[in-house]
């Protein structure tokens, strides 16, 4: 008998394997500082094992964020906006609301997590702040944007 993964279990397990990318944890560094094995790790990130609470809490002090960042942009989960969430992670809260409204909200949310999973996103927004100078950093970001909205 085959269960069915929980939509829930799945979002929490791409939360996890955000975070793990963006702090550049390995699935054996992560499994290693939580004392599981990386294939427990694994399941996480596929959502066919439930993360229980006090592995979660774990979670969240290993990958430095509040335990509610598992649950941010999931349907019917509302946290007040930015509470308790580092600067650098206030910007995973949610997209513009005219682009919610435009496509169905779980497909548009799992893209941008899966853009955000890219090893090019991360390397482009290292490379951009670098650029010191927020003049530069700001036509270059209005040239991609030209760019992208060219036909």
């Amino acid at each position: 008998m085959v269960e069915k993964v929980s939509p829930v279990d799945e979002h929490v397990g791409r939360r996890i394997r955000l975070l793990r990318g963006l702090r550049k944890y390995s699935q054996e560094k992560l499994a290693k500082a939580l004392g599981i094995t990386f294939q427990q790790v694994q399941k996480y990130e596929r959502g066919t094992n439930r993360v229980g609470a006090s592995r979660l809490y774990d979670l969240a002090q290993i990958l430095d964020v509040p335990v509610g960042f598992f649950f941010d942009g999931l349907e019917g989960f509302t946290t007040a906006h930015g509470v308790g969430l580092h600067e650098e992670q206030a910007g995973f809260q949610s997209g513009s609301e005219k682009e919610e409204k435009d496509t169905p909200s779980e497909v548009k949310k799992d893209c941008r997590i899966e853009l955000l999973m890219q090893p090019e996103t991360l390397e482009l927004a290292q490379a951009y702040y670098s650029i010191k100078d927020e003049k530069t950093r700001q036509q270059l970001l209005n040239f991609i944007k030209a760019i992208a909205t060219r036909p």
